[in-house]
């Protein structure tokens, strides 16, 4: 949810149109003579001969998979040995090409000090210098069973299938992923193939916040967490245009300064898994982990959002806008977690990842900005207990003097009151406040301006409190329709 890292692609992912005209410009008789090469090589290097009758074969499976930046073709070959190519088929330049090389550095440097199961890396190349005339890595087919399609299904976890089986492994591989210390937080690089590790700068701080364009230079590295994510809101902050934006930053910087614990500020730092998600995790027939892919921006960070945060799945209450996450269930699973890393480090770590999904929401709302708003509005409730005080506290840093006013100016009091009696938002939020509380409105035409895709996606978030059936819920219920009100749309 919220780790700032930066994959080798920094643009919003393509259209299928993109994406299927790129597959078919593709040669896939490249792509086979490509995979013969590799395990030929590989036989030789070894002296063993790849397949019982001596004549290797390739088979490539067609249609391929795709995500959000690369296509990713299974490779089958006649010995049965199972690998994949994954490709990116969007533009690719320099700083892309970086980025890839410096994934390949970190997954190579964690594959030989732990053993986590990350997929066997066969042969890549960073650039189009090659016989396909586009990037690639060529890597071992992971096997088992992927848990995106297995996580929700009560179904599938009977018998030996247990949800504590997945905590338990993941646990013990963060734990490991969590013993590899280093002393700032950037991007692992080392000076030649066999030289020393350092950590280096990320390649683009603009990248960090999501700004596909240039000019991209290099960020960090960073000695503290407060450092980092402060310089992450600087470099968002003049890309906000309008006060709104300037009070989402201003109260992220609050969260920076207040809710992160001062403890985990400084070093060790660890590495993160940039998608720490479903999606990215494979397990066996008793839920264990067998595989754990797509490390692409993989970086080193502060221990709470590296290997010692929340898998995504079991935080999605913290970040509610797409997800109808239950509160508790989702509780439960954290506390399951943290005694899984307890147990797996001897004691020693567990209290680092019991709050890190705190420290996850405040990256994100670093990085993201007023696009993390139901992020925002969940660390209010946190802070304050209350939405409806963090959305005032928002509209009185959009209307006071401290971000309106030039910089040119004598700094100096200005009060606000609110909306004008006769601003018709005002009224519409009066009404709807009488009818929930009895108490008239008074800074709600704010919420009014924030945009219809915040304004859509609290409202995504209001329903799914309102909506829950537990019953913890439904004492939080009455609260929540009051703060909805706030979020309603003007009539028409």
């Amino acid at each position: 949810m919220g780790t700032i890292s930066q994959s080798s692609k920094c643009s919003s992912a393509s259209s299928a149109d993109t994406i299927a005209n790129f597959i078919g410009n593709l040669d896939i008789a490249v792509v086979q003579s490509l995979a013969l090469a590799v395990r030929t090589q590989e036989s030789v290097q070894s002296s063993t001969p790849p397949s019982p009758a001596g004549v290797l074969s390739c088979v490539v499976t067609t249609p391929p998979e795709h995500g959000a930046y690369n296509i990713v073709y299974h490779l089958q070959f006649s010995d049965r040995i199972s690998w994949v190519i994954r490709i990116p088929f969007e533009e690719w330049g320099a700083d892309d090409a970086r980025c890839m090389r410096l994934d390949i550095v970190a997954m190579e440097y964690i594959c030989s000090h732990t053993s986590i199961p990350i997929p066997r890396l066969h042969s890549y190349s960073c650039t189009k210098e090659n016989p396909l005339g586009h990037p690639y890595m060529i890597m071992d087919k992971v096997q088992g069973t992927c848990l995106y399609d297995t996580w929700n299904d009560p179904s599938w976890w009977t018998g030996e299938r247990r949800k504590e089986n997945l905590f338990e492994s993941l646990a013990g591989y963060m734990t490991e992923l969590a013993g590899l210390e280093f002393d700032k937080i950037g991007r692992l690089d080392r000076t030649d193939a066999d030289g020393a590790y350092f950590v280096a700068p990320f390649p683009s701080g603009l990248a960090l916040v999501g700004e596909a364009g240039g000019p991209h230079e290099d960020f960090g590295p960073f000695d503290s967490t407060r450092a980092c994510f402060t310089a992450v809101v600087n470099l968002r902050r003049p890309l906000e245009k309008d006060p709104k934006g300037k009070a989402w930053c201003a109260l992220t910087q609050f969260f920076i300064d207040s809710l992160l614990e001062e403890h985990y500020d400084c070093a060790p730092f660890t590495f993160d898994h940039p998608d720490f998600n479903t999606q990215n995790i494979f397990v066996d027939d008793t839920g264990r982990v067998v595989g754990i892919i797509d490390w692409d921006g993989v970086s080193i960070q502060p221990r709470q959002i590296g290997a010692l945060c929340y898998p995504t799945f079991v935080t999605l209450d913290w970040n509610p806008g797409d997800y109808g996450a239950d509160p508790e269930e989702m509780h439960g699973y954290r506390q399951k977690y943290t005694e899984a890393i307890r147990v797996a480090s001897n004691g020693k770590l567990d209290a680092v990842v019991r709050n890190s999904h705190v420290a996850e929401c405040v990256c994100a709302c670093a990085s993201s900005g007023s696009e993390a708003g139901t992020i925002l509005i969940r660390l209010g409730e946190y802070a304050f207990g209350s939405a409806t005080v963090t959305l005032d506290v928002l509209e009185g840093l959009e209307h006071g003097s401290w971000l309106t006013s030039p910089a040119n100016e004598v700094a100096r009091i200005k009060l606000w009151n609110g909306p004008a009696d006769d601003d018709p938002l005002r009224a519409s939020d009066d009404a709807d406040d009488h009818a929930t509380t009895g108490k008239g409105g008074k800074n709600n035409g704010w919420v009014q301006r924030i945009g219809g895709w915040v304004r859509r996606k609290v409202l995504n978030v209001v329903r799914s409190w309102t909506t829950t059936a537990n019953t913890t819920n439904e004492a939080r219920k009455g609260g929540h329709e009051a703060v909805s009100q706030r979020f309603e749309p003007t009539p028409s």
